[in-house]
Order: structure tokens, then sequence, then C-alpha cells
């Protein structure tokens, strides 16, 4: 699925409105009444032949029964889809039908867009206020943090609002795990780790075990976290050292009737609704957390989390993974609080079984962080957009795919192919086919970003060449006699079977030449884009793609990502003063050692003089206006929302091809 750039030039060139200094518009109580009222209600939704007492596809949206009847209920026109998904839009039969009439060269609806014609599309902003209602959580009470700057519309202050607990599986079918809550200072932005310790063995049936008794097998893993959250990581640690080690801490209750009473970490029913967890502690990515061998890298493994308010990872048909039945999370959660009042950040995980029949290879995450902090640095007031490419192990099936960065990031782009500059002092080096945009320099220096694609004829080992014995091979496949690992490059269609057509291209090749490679086409090989760096889509490809080939060049993708550090807007520089220091020492990120350019007065301009008050009055509109400030920096790599990152998500599996190699 390609995505339009609507998202992208809204979110770049500041087309999305801004907040009025005075709000005159019509008063609500709180973001789900202001769509209630001029989405459902303004827009004709509610009509009596539509979502009215006509109740079409059994949805009634009037004002009594609307929220019970959208939020987490089954949709009964599209099997297998929620109405509203808390924290997943694109998961939501409304937002995607909404959407789809919106934005028609981004989304689709699964039956038909909404409103029904002759009804207008919703405009960007009434859409984007449904989003963002579902993104936080689709809380029925409060006020979500953006809603008010996108409607004419006057609203409370916005407050971190809770969300709806997500329901555990049914008994037999799953487990739930849950992040102990911790609780989140007003005006604050920090980044914690606590342990806690699970066992579900009395939860798990025979049959979903693993073949040491220890292990349960999966098919599906759902998040659902506080709108409060940047990420939240769950870790298994692998270490040797015991849960009532001293080294983790003082174990608390967190929540439930208990709150705050000091309790045994194994026994689970102690604190009752609530969970038995360390204390938090201040950390970026657990370092100096724990016991030593924590911090070594080799006995801490993530195996859940997000960077949203919710994710689903469900894997395709025979695709599973497996985790342990007893042991200890290390929790990793970076957490925000913009309110006047203390916020709670807790989480909930399911993981649904796979049964013996479902388990037949192995799921693994793309490691895509090499080049995590490329974009250092962003001159203030310029862009940047920096690429990278990412090589997949011969025959994965890629069928999830994102990204991740901070504030900055305004666009991420994946493309099929690696696109590499043609020459010159770059030559070899990860590039943007599309070009680059605004203020960024081109990485190629003026020569060609190009990839190379080539046409699948039969030739096995990809030497140029179609040899007798390729033939053979590809005869041998089409008749049974051998797996299409032995050739995959005479399966054209790519469907695992050799038919007649494929054979004749394959003999045409040996008489007359393997054709040549042939330069992508740049917008054809578009894979994923993503313009909000707080709601990344999360793109199922279905079917996966596959990368079967021998050559490298030809299983590598090529992401790339936009980082803007106040070229369309001034006022969103990166600022020394109102960037946080790192909760940990000798981590990436925070204010910069001493500021480059002027932040007002003279707004852009490079600081000149040696102390700081003459760097302001470098800045001043005019001598004597004393109205400067030096205070922007150069964007770089780290760990606080006010610096960047460049991370390549996503999850592969190796297809059973008789003689595939294994991870």
């Amino acid at each position: 699925m390609l995505f339009s750039t609507i998202f992208m030039v809204a979110a770049i060139s500041g087309s999305v409105p801004r907040a009025k200094a005075e709000c005159t518009g019509a008063t609500f109580a709180s973001t789900w009444e202001l769509i209630q009222r001029q989405i459902f209600e303004g827009r004709g939704c509610t009509n009596q032949l539509c979502h009215g007492e006509a109740k079409a596809g059994g949805l009634d949206l009037r004002p009594d029964v609307a929220y019970e009847q959208l939020v987490e209920v089954d949709a009964s026109t599209v099997p297998g889809m929620r109405r509203v998904l808390p924290g997943l839009g694109t998961r939501s039969l409304l937002f995607l039908n909404l959407a789809a009439k919106t934005l028609p060269g981004q989304y689709r609806a699964p039956l038909r867009p909404m409103p029904l014609d002759p009804l207008p599309a919703l405009s960007w902003n009434e859409l984007e206020l449904v989003r963002l209602w579902i993104q936080q959580g689709a809380p029925a009470n409060g006020v979500v943090p953006g809603t008010q700057e996108l409607a004419e519309a006057c609203l409370p202050p916005a407050e971190p609002v809770p969300i709806r607990p997500l329901p555990p599986p049914p008994p037999g079918t799953g487990i739930q795990i849950r992040m102990p809550q911790w609780v989140v200072p007003p005006h604050s932005e920090k980044e914690v780790c606590f342990v806690s310790y699970f066992d579900v063995r009395d939860q798990v049936p025979p049959q979903f075990r693993g073949r040491t008794g220890m292990n349960f097998r999966f098919k599906a893993n759902e998040v659902r976290q506080s709108p409060v959250s940047h990420h939240m990581i769950a870790n298994l640690y692998l270490g040797s050292t015991p849960i009532e080690s001293p080294v983790w801490g003082t174990f608390r209750c967190r929540g439930g009737e208990r709150d705050g009473e000091i309790c045994p970490p194994r026994d689970r029913a102690f604190c009752g609704s609530g969970v038995c967890a360390s204390d938090p502690v201040q950390s970026v990515g657990c370092t100096g957390f724990g016991p030593p061998d924590l911090g070594q890298g080799l006995t801490l493994i993530p195996f859940s989390g997000s960077q949203q308010v919710a994710n689903e990872m469900r894997f395709p048909p025979g695709v599973f993974q497996e985790l342990p039945m007893r042991g200890i999370i290390v929790w990793n959660a970076h957490s925000f609080n913009l309110g006047e009042e203390p916020a709670v950040h807790e989480a909930w995980l399911n993981w649904e079984f796979a049964a013996p029949e479902e388990a037949r290879m192995v799921v693994w995450p793309i490691a895509g962080n090499r080049d995590i902090y490329k974009m250092t640095p962003v001159p203030p007031f310029s862009t940047r957009e920096v690429c990278s490419h990412y090589e997949f192990p011969r025959f994965a099936r890629l069928f999830q795919l994102s990204g991740h960065g901070h504030k900055r990031m305004k666009r991420w782009r994946t493309f099929e192919g690696k696109f590499a500059c043609q020459g010159g002092p770059a030559a070899g080096e990860a590039c943007s086919p599309l070009g680059y945009n605004f203020d960024s320099p081109d990485v190629c220096q003026g020569f060609l970003c190009q990839a190379l694609e080539r046409e699948r004829v039969g030739d096995c080992n990809e030497d140029g060449t179609v040899t007798i014995d390729e033939l053979v091979r590809a005869v041998s496949i089409a008749l049974g006699a051998a797996g299409i690992e032995a050739c995959v490059d005479a399966d054209r269609s790519e469907d695992d079977q050799i038919t007649v057509d494929e054979l004749v291209r394959g003999v045409n090749a040996a008489l007359f030449g393997v054709p040549d490679p042939q330069p992508r086409d740049p917008l054809q090989s578009l894979l994923y884009l993503s313009t909000i760096y707080s709601d990344m889509v999360v793109l199922d490809l279905n079917p996966p793609r596959r990368y079967d080939a021998v050559s490298p060049e030809r299983r590598t993708i090529t992401y790339c990502a936009l980082y803007d550090n106040g070229f369309v807007d001034p006022g969103t520089v990166k600022r020394k003063s109102t960037s946080p220091v790192p909760s940990s020492p000798g981590v990436a990120g925070g204010p910069c050692a001493q500021p480059t350019h002027c932040v007002s007065g003279r707004v852009g301009r490079p600081c000149e003089g040696e102390t700081e008050e003459e760097r302001n009055r470098s800045c001043d509109s005019e001598e004597g206006a004393n109205d400067g400030l030096c205070d922007a920096c150069p964007l770089t790599g780290g760990v606080t929302t006010e610096d960047e990152m460049f991370v390549l998500l996503g999850l592969f599996y190796i297809a059973n091809l008789g003689n595939a190699p294994s991870l």
C-alpha cells in the first residue's frame, strides 16, 4: 500500500491550524462530546436514514448510545475488525471509513468510504481530530491534547486521560501480563526502569507449551498503555541474579488496594489487584540499573513493547515465537506529563497461544538501529534527510514494517531496492531516490541515486547467464522433483511454482542472453510512508515481501527520514534552554554546549562573540534594542524527546523451503 503525501505537507508546511490566543467557539466538556456534536451530528451521521433511527450496519451514533456502540465493539459488517480499537486508528473501522473519503490516495475502506454521497468528506482537521482521539485511547471523558486546536471550539485544559484496560484473552487461549503502574510527576519527562516477576504456568495448557516444557508458543501479541508513554519496552532478564536480591531495590505493591506496601516479588496474590514491583529508578535504556551482568548486553532480551498507545502483532499463518512461562521482566518506561496533575503510566500485554500445527516458522525482529544517530547534526533553521540500507537474510518474508523517530522527524520513507549514489565522493552511500526537500543537502552531490532490478529468467546463481544445468533445475522444480529453493530466479511470478511460460523464458535467456538490469522506478519502489512521529504507520504486508535472491543487493531495502530543525517553523528549533538533560550520565543527547544561532531579534542569524552577553547582543534586531537571544542548537541524535533517532522497525520470518537456512 502506497501512502499519499498529504499528511507530510500538513506536518512540514505548518498548514495545521495553531491554537488561537482566545477561544470564541462553542464550548464542550470533552473531546468525545466535541466529536459527537460537531462530526456525528453536525455532519449528518445521525440522520434518520443513516446511523440514527435506521441504525445502518447495526450502528446507532445518537448521543445516548454512540460511545458504547463504537469503542471495542466488533464491526458487524467487517468480521475481525473493531469499530474503534483504542490506540489503533488503522485497525478501527470508523477511522478507515472516514479517512478513505478524506484521503482516498492513502486509505482504503473495507466496504465503502463514509459519509456516503452526497454528504461531503470530513475536512483534514476533522479527520485528524478523530485520529488523535483514537490514538490517545478513545476516552469517553477528558480532553485529548491538540484537539482544541483542530476545531472551532473551546475545551477545558488538557490533562492526562486514563485509558481503558486491555481485556485479557479468554482462559485457555492466551495470557495477560501487566506492567506495574508508576506515577509521572506534572510537567516532567522521565525514563525509568523497574522489575517484576511473572509465572503463568498455571494458565498455559500442555498443547501450547514448547518442546522443553518451559516455554509457551504464541502467534499474536497485543499491547495497550497510557497515553503519557513515549515508549515502553518489556525485557526478559536472562542473568543469574534472583528476584529477591537487594540489587533490584525495594519491592512494593503498585496500584490496587495495597498500593505502596512492601511485597514479596514472587507472591502474585499479595497485592490483590495491584502488581508487586521494584521502585522505579531513572535510567536511559536501563544503563547502570540492576546487577552488573544486566549492563553487559547479553542478559537483557526485549520481547514486547510499544512506542504508541497500542500495538498489535499478529503473525502470518504458521509463524510463531516462544516465551518462558516464568521469569524476571525488566521494564523500561519513557514517559512524559505536560499537565498540572500527576499521571499514571500503566500497560497491559496480551499473548495469544499458537497450537503445534500453527508453529512452523519463527518470527524475527528487524535490527535496524545501526545508524540510530545518523542525522547528527542538523544545523538550526535547516533540514536534513538521511538514508540507510537494511539487508535481509535469504528466504526472509517481511510481514510488518515501521520506523521510529522523535518530534523533528517529519517524514519516513522506505523503498524496495538498494538505492545508492552512482559516483562522486559519496559513491555507494544510501540516498533518497525521490530527491531532497527544503534545505536538505544532496548526499550524492549531483550524481545519480539509483537502484537496479533484474528480471527473473532462471539464472539460478545470478551470474548473468542461464546454463543447461540451470534449465534442468527449473524443469525438476516444475515436475516436483526439486524444491523452489533450487532456483528461485526461475519463479518469475513468485508463487513457488514453475510454469511452462517460465521455462520458455529461461530457454530464451539461455539462447539470447539474460536481460540487463534496469533502474528501479522510485515511486513504484516506495514501500512505506509515515509523517506523524507520534503515530507511526505500522504497515502489515499481506502477502509478505519475499527476499529470496542470491545477490545481497536484491535483498536490500533503503529507508530514509527527513528532520526539520526549525526550517519551516523557526519556533520549533532546538533550544539549549528547553532541552532536558538525559537521566543517565554518558548517554547521547541533551542541551548543546553552546548555542549557535539567534532565536529572537535577528532570528536565524549566527551568534557572534565570546561571552553569553556578547552573543545575545549580536542577535539584537538593531543596536541597543536588547531583544536578542542566542539559544538555538544543532539537532543531534539522543535519548530525550528534544533529540532524534533513526530506527527501522519490522518483523520477518524465514520461509520453510526445505534447504532454506535458519537464523
